[in-house]
């Protein structure tokens, strides 16, 4: 009889510990959750939107702001879209005088896409506005407040990054 008591007593705990991990699990979802759906609707509303650019398309040409030229089929795998996607989008970010395409010197199949610099301006006035957005936000918490943040969102990107490899 004794010995039942203690494994129930152990086991007891060990559930307790269970369903309280679970519970902050749980908790820490919903508010990820509502973050993301925050930002998603913030950006529509006007912290990263554009009258010229879509949210899709500022996804797509994103990279292009470090990079000065890049192939097509990189940009349509850092926006999450298929490459004929991105080719459309690509054509009519062309047609109106964002982006220029041209087939890569070294390999003919590959199109090579850069900013013009109507394209350029205009990517660096929503990141600006973003920022500014981003900056608002931000300095209601303290730097170390910053600082703590920052480090496990990166926690949470190599997270969720690695269970996407």
């Amino acid at each position: 009889m004794l010995t039942i008591m203690h494994a129930e007593s152990k086991q007891a705990p060990v559930e307790a510990r269970e369903q309280a991990a679970a519970a902050g699990v749980e908790e820490l979802a919903q508010a990820a959750d509502a973050l993301f759906y925050v930002m998603r609707r913030g950006r529509a509303a006007g912290g990263q939107s554009s009258p010229v650019l879509s949210p899709a398309q500022l996804a797509l040409i994103e990279p292009l702001h470090a990079e000065p030229e890049l192939p097509v089929g990189q940009l349509a795998s850092g926006a999450a879209v298929s490459v004929p996607t991105a080719t459309r989008m690509l054509q009519q970010l062309e047609a109106r005088g964002l982006v220029s395409r041209k087939r890569s010197p070294a390999d003919e199949r590959q199109v090579l896409v850069s900013l013009t610099e109507d394209g350029r301006r205009e990517l660096t006035a929503v990141r600006a506005r973003f920022r500014e957005r981003q900056a608002q936000v931000l300095s209601q918490f303290t730097p170390a407040e910053r600082a703590q943040l920052s480090r496990q969102l990166r926690r949470l990107a190599e997270a969720i990054a690695r269970l996407d490899k």
